[in-house]
Order: C-alpha cells, then sequence, then structure tokens
C-alpha cells in the first residue's frame, strides 16, 4: 500500500510519499519547496494573494506527482503559518475553488498529540531511558510543546504559544544591535522559566527528547553520527552554545552554507533548549531525527493496527492528564470519581439511544473528572469557574474544540431547571448542540446520584425498559435527597433521550 502526504509548514511545503514495508514506512519520495508563509503570518498577520497563488500552483505540481505513484487522494495538512493566518478562511476557499484540493488544517494540540505518539513510538525502542522520568520537546515554527512522560505514559503536557520562527520574526528589527543575538533570545524566553519550573514541579528529568530539523542540523555541528537516535550530552550542548552565542544568521549562513532563515530558525531553537536544559536540570538531550509530523500521520494512514496501541496510550495519558489537573485544584477526589463510574455506565447503557462513539466517551469522562473544580476558586458559581479552568488547562490528546466541550458541559452541570433553549443557542453548530447536549442529560443525572458526595448509592445496576430508565440501588441508606435531586433534573434527561429515570431501592 502507498499513501502520500503534503504538510504545508511555516517554512516549507513538503509531499512525502510513503509504502509500508510490513514492520515499518518506507519513503520513496520526498519533495520541499521553500515558501516561507510563517514569515507572511507572524510578521504581517496575513498570508499574502501572491503566496496562495505559488501555494496553489505547488500542490497541484505534487498532486501530479503523487497521481504518478497511484495516489489518487492526497492527505494535506496546514499548521501553524495556516492556523494563525487571519485570511485562513479565504485562503481554504481560494484553495479549493482553484484546485479542487481541501487542506486539513490541524488544531496545535491535534498536532502535537501525533508528535507526542511518534516520540513514544520510538523512545519505547530505547530501554535504558525508559526507567526516568523525561520531557517530551517539540519546537515547533510557532509553538512550543512539552510534556511530561512516566512510566508509559504522559502525565501533563503545556503548549506555549511561541516557536522558533516566530520569534525571530518578533526580535528581527533587535538583531542587527544585538551583541548575542542568542542571549537577546534567551533573555526573551527567560519570562517563560517560572512558569515551566513550577510546571516541571518535582518532576526528575534527566533526559528531553526531541526532534526536528535545528536540533538535528545542531547535531550534526557536534560531528554526531546521523541516525536514528542521536544523544546529545549537558556538556556538549554548552560548548556549542558558548561556541555559536556571539553568531548571528549572516555569519552561519555562511560558515555552514545555508539559508539565513535556516539560520535563524537554528539559533532560535539553540536559545529554546539552553532554557529547557537549564529549568528541567536534564543530564542530555535524546534525538530522533526520523519523527516528524508527516511520518507520524503516514505511519498512522499505513499501519493503523500497529498504532492503535499508541492511541489507547494516549486516550490514557487524557484521563491520567485530566486526574493531576483536578488534584492541581484540589477536586474532591471521592465524588469525581463516583461521577465518573455513574456516568460512564449510563453511557453505557444509553448507548443504543445516543449512539455516540468512544471519543464522546472519552469526553464524557474528562468532563465528569473535572465538572466540580471550580469550588476551588469559589463555591459561588463555581460552574463558570469550573468552565474557565477547562478552557485555560492543557489536556494531552484533546483538541481545542474537544476542550470547549468538555468545558460547557461542566458550565451547565449544575442548573437546577435547565431547559434545552437556555444554551444551545449559544452553540452554533447543529451537530455540536445535539452532541453537548446528550452528554451533559448524562453528566447531569450521574451528579444527581451522588448529590450527598458520599457515594451512598454505592454500585448501581441500571436498566433500559421500556420508556423508563431502571436505577437499581442495594444501598440501605436512605436515599429521599437522591431521589429529590433525580426529579429536579429528570425534565430534561426526557426531553433529550425521551424516557424517564427511576430510582429503585431493592434490599
Amino acid at each position: 500500500m502507498v499513501a502520500g502526504l503534503i504538510n504545508i509548514g511555516s517554512e516549507n511545503l513538503s509531499l512525502l510519499i510513503a509504502q509500508d514495508n510490513g514492520q515499518d514506512i518506507e519513503i520513496i519520495e520526498s519533495l520541499e519547496y521553500p515558501l516561507l508563509l510563517g514569515k507572511d503570518t507572524f510578521s504581517l498577520g496575513r498570508i499574502t494573494f501572491e503566496k496562495t497563488e505559488v501555494l496553489g500552483k505547488k500542490l497541484l505540481g505534487f498532486k501530479r506527482i503523487a497521481e504518478g505513484y497511484g495516489i489518487n487522494k492526497l492527505t494535506i495538512v496546514g499548521t501553524t503559518a495556516l492556523r494563525e493566518a487571519e485570511n485562513l478562511d479565504f485562503i481554504l476557499d481560494q484553495i479549493e475553488t482553484k484546485t479542487g484540493l481541501v487542506i486539513d488544517v490541524l488544531d496545535d494540540y491535534e498536532e502535537k498529540s501525533h508528535i507526542y505518539m511518534e516520540l513514544i513510538r520510538n523512545f519505547e525502542k530505547n530501554r535504558r531511558y525508559r526507567k526516568n522520568d523525561v520531557l517530551f520537546v517539540y519546537i515547533g515554527t510557532g509553538s512550543m510543546g512539552l510534556a511530561t512522560y512516566s512510566k508509559g505514559l504522559i502525565d501533563s503536557s503545556q503548549n506555549i504559544k511561541i516557536g522558533s520562527v516566530k520569534v525571530s520574526e518578533m526580535l528581527k528589527d533587535l538583531e542587527e544591535n544585538a551583541l548575542y543575538y542568542s542571549n537577546l533570545i534567551r533573555e526573551y524566553l527567560s519570562t517563560f522559566y517560572q512558569p515551566i519550573k513550577i510546571w516541571l514541579n518535582n518532576k526528575k528529568i534527566k533526559t528531553f527528547v526531541t526532534s526536528g530539523n535545528e536540533i538535528e542540523f545542531l547535531s550534526s555541528l557536534l560531528n554526531k553520527e546521523k541516525g536514528k537516535v542521536m544523544l546529545i550530552s549537558y556538556e556538549e550542548f554548552q560548548k556549542l552554545f558558548d561556541k555559536l552565542k556571539s553568531k548571528n544568521a549572516t555569519e552561519l549562513s555562511q560558515e555552514h552554507n545555508i539559508s539565513e532563515s535556516k539560520a535563524n530558525s537554528v539559533l532560535s531553537a539553540l536559545a529554546f533548549y539552553k532554557l529547557l536544559l537549564e529549568v528541567s536540570n536534564a543530564e542530555n538531550i535524546l534525538v530522533f531525527s526520523e519523527v516528524s509530523l508527516s511520518k507520524a500521520l503516514l505511519y498512522q494512514k499505513l499501519l493503523n493496527r500497529r498504532y492503535r496501541r499508541f492511541f489507547n496510550l494516549l486516550q490514557k495519558s487524557t484521563i491520567i492528564s485530566s486526574r493531576n489537573i483536578g488534584e492541581k485544584y484540589f477536586y474532591e477526589e471521592t465524588h469525581s470519581q463516583t461521577v465518573e463510574t455513574y456516568a460512564l455506565k449510563l453511557f453505557d447503557v444509553l448507548r443504543l439511544l445516543h449512539k455516540l462513539g468512544k471519543r464522546e466517551r472519552l469526553l464524557l469522562q474528562v468532563a465528569a473528572i473535572l465538572h466540580d473544580i471550580g469550588k476551588y476558586v469559589n463555591i459561588k458559581k463555581h460552574y463558570l469557574h469550573s468552565y474557565n479552568i477547562i478552557k485555560g488547562s492543557e489536556i494531552i490528546g484533546l483538541s481545542s474544540k474537544e476542550l470547549d466541550i468538555v468545558a460547557r458541559i461542566s458550565y451547565f452541570h449544575s442548573a437546577q431547571d435547565l431547559e434545552i433553549d437556555d444554551f444551545s443557542e449559544q452553540i452554533e453548530e447543529h451537530q455540536d448542540k445535539i452532541l453537548i447536549t446528550k452528554m451533559l442529560a448524562i453528566l447531569r443525572l450521574a451528579d444527581a446520584l451522588d448529590v450527598a458526595h458520599e457515594r451512598k448509592l454505592g454500585d448501581l445496576e441500571i436498566q433500559l425498559k421500556n420508556n423508563q430508565l431502571i436505577i437499581i440501588t442495594h444501598t440501605k441508606e436512605e436515599t429521599l435527597l437522591e431521589e429529590w435531586a433525580l426529579r429536579r433534573k429528570d425534565n430534561f434527561f426526557l426531553e433529550v433521550f425521551g424516557i424517564i429515570p427511576v430510582l429503585k431501592k431493592i434490599i
């Protein structure tokens, strides 16, 4: 099987064509065109008409090459430069109108998740490092992703909206007057030092794991033998930093026969890596030279069955990350776990009615874990604080749209006499309204069943019979409060699913 992928990056437009060789993917064609879209986006805020025209023509050229390999349907993805362009919608419309090609602009969280999965896949092959906590680092052109990895799972992540090309564009006017350009960038990045330090908390990081063209170039300057894995010690990196810190982009490009834009990115990355080594106290950098977004997506496409295990790991990481956020805001763990258990049981019993899938089940689970964290800020209007905390958090594996769905469910979970019209008018897309409404109805019911936060009902048996949802408890405790709470929220549930929830106590 052969597949092709076009990646519209901030610096280059690239085409990769690969085939499945049984064990891995084999790249059979690799092409790049330097379009420098990031230069437009990060300096002008938009991509010019001229570059949009060139983009369309090059996409058609790449399409013809792919068709020569028998590929009729290309995957085309865009990242930061497109994602942050103010005129994105017009660009996508122009490209589709003129070429018939559809570009999938990846969400920032989504892009990082693909990279992290590929880093995990490669990292697990290197057993000597697996016993330590590690920091995954992805320095993109427009943003930097960080994730802590321990015991086979990512337990927390951070996404910082600054990358190697973006910082170069921001500071380019100061370069001529700066004695040491790398130090100038480091001074700017130092504002991120303390937040990252606090986020890492008590993690004992010995290695940070990364990939990318810039770190590969820096590795070559250290005479590292190019291969799938390269190790750079702290001492080696420090010597290289001392050697390059006084260089500007022009000098670096002339000395090593690279473009000035490439040299700028390298100097920016040098400052990023220096900061991360200092803040994490890592002893070395582990570089996986073959890891890239394009290869990650092609691997998923061609070897989907092999990749399922990493999707499952990512899903587990999503849950761990959510619980860590709950702990950070001192959530009521027992109540959270009870609501989570009840919500998932309800979801599974109602499957034929809601017709939602595994992804929606995961979003409901995250919402159940975090629905009350706003009480950390204030019990009054805690639902509003829950919404704001969730929207401002990083949950590995969830896109910004999915994070918004979780936040909205949490916002409306505690309203006493909620009507569908109370919130549906705030949601523009019809499909999202239906999705959120169904998950919200389930979460509200699950929360009502533990209204006293004492898990009084214990393990529930839930049955769907005719027009009733029979919820059976074997508790010996008084259940008047739970029955009352259920009555206050059953109208919404009835309106959504057309069935009445009934609590039955059988001793």
